[in-house]
């Protein structure tokens, strides 16, 4: 406890120095040191992590989105309180990106995982892969604080543990939590595949069997059920087809939801992955200015959308409004973790002053340009677009 207490408090301090700084406190052994035992951890729970309260009836706390947010997720557990033995977390992804500080976020989470492992739930988001994070910022983030050659270890390090986490969890047989949303059914191996297939929805018992996907699922063999799960996103209008605004993934209407809560005898499920940009992209859709959404309702159960990245993005172009949007959090109670508890949180202003870590021109995730974008990373160079301190530079 008490470390983890200094660990946090030391992150917030260097948050507010020069970027390049937090390498004195964390050297780059000690960095690796805990990405690597996460990934070890990690790398043996399933792709669906069942979870089964024990006797002393935990409370569970579902993080949304965080993005590198750090000094709001300080708040977060201000709010929510810390991981415990009678206090379980499930991070539903997207820790990083966008913000500035998505390493410290990362590695606080990764500490929390390390000291209460069974207790701490790291889920995978769409942001987890290598495509995203070289296009959104995390990669130029680690190699302008520990500069090019150790950010690349550090960077590569993030990879293997994104790829090793879990895809969902299922809490109590009730609750579903997943990042983005429902998926098509794959066969497995040795199973005969059907072109019908493509638009059958997928079941827990896929989410038991399927492959966490690889450093980038591409929607495409045994990836497709993880590229759904981080990027499929709820429709108001009914259906389930290919997800045409992302380029990836699926759209499912209110009657599909209704049906895999029944087949699956779950009452809830929540997901993340839409923040306040995305939903005014959608306007069919609620708003996300509280932190938290409900998208659809049935006689069988509910779906939520939870975000926890307040006054987001961190970053804007100057000629654009903020949103200013509230974050929140869900605590599920025993017996039946069905009915969140919805906490709610400001963002921690004013923030350190950093330059952005990505260019922010760059095509939302959450539009149709980023398919072809996405296509291109390979070839992109590693010269940063907008890097606040070059990092080379002032290790050498």
């Amino acid at each position: 406890d008490e470390f983890v207490a200094s660990f946090r408090r030391s992150l917030h301090e260097y948050t507010h120095a020069n970027p390049v700084h937090l390498r004195k406190y964390l050297p780059k052994d000690f960095v690796l040191d805990i990405l690597r035992r996460t990934q070890a951890i990690v790398a043996k729970e399933a792709t669906l992590v069942e979870i089964i309260p024990d006797h002393t009836d935990p409370d569970v706390v579902v993080v949304g989105d965080t993005h590198g947010q750090f000094h709001d997720v300080c708040e977060l557990f201000r709010v929510a309180g810390d991981p415990s033995q009678s206090k379980r977390y499930i991070v539903n992804g997207d820790m990083v990106d966008r913000g500035a500080w998505g390493l410290e976020t990362l590695l606080l989470f990764c500490v929390h995982k390390l000291k209460i492992p069974d207790h701490v739930h790291i889920i995978r988001g769409n942001h987890e892969t290598a495509t995203c994070a070289i296009m959104y910022g995390f990669k130029q983030e680690v190699e302008t604080k520990y500069g090019k050659t150790a950010g690349k270890s550090i960077f590569a390090a993030c990879k293997q543990l994104f790829k090793a986490l879990p895809l969902a969890a299922l809490i109590s047989r009730n609750t579903l939590v997943l990042h983005g949303g429902l998926f098509r059914h794959t066969a497995r191996a040795g199973q005969k595949r059907k072109h019908t297939e493509d638009f059958v929805v997928g079941s827990i018992d896929d989410l038991r069997h399927g492959s966490k996907g690889g450093l980038d699922p591409s929607g495409f063999g045994q990836s497709k059920l993880a590229a759904d799960v981080l990027w499929s996103d709820p429709a108001k209008e009914s259906g389930f087809k290919e997800n045409d605004g992302r380029g990836i993934g699926m759209v499912f209407g209110p009657e599909v939801t209704e049906c895999f809560l029944r087949e699956n005898k779950l009452k809830l499920i929540i997901r993340s992955h839409e923040g306040p940009d995305a939903r005014e992209a959608r306007p069919e859709m609620p708003n996300m200015l509280e932190g938290y959404t409900t998208d659809h309702e049935t006689s069988e159960g509910v779906l939520m959308t939870v975000f926890s990245a307040p006054d987001y993005p961190q970053f804007i172009n100057p000629d654009a409004s903020r949103y200013k949007n509230k974050a929140a959090v869900f605590i599920l109670k025993a017996p039946d973790y069905i009915n969140p508890e919805i906490r709610q949180f400001e963002a921690v202003l004013p923030r350190p002053h950093v330059t952005p870590y990505y260019d922010l021109d760059v095509p939302d995730s959450d539009s149709d340009e980023f398919e072809q974008l996405g296509a291109d990373v390979s070839g992109m160079s590693d010269t940063s677009h907008a890097a606040g301190i070059e990092g080379e530079e002032v290790a050498s």
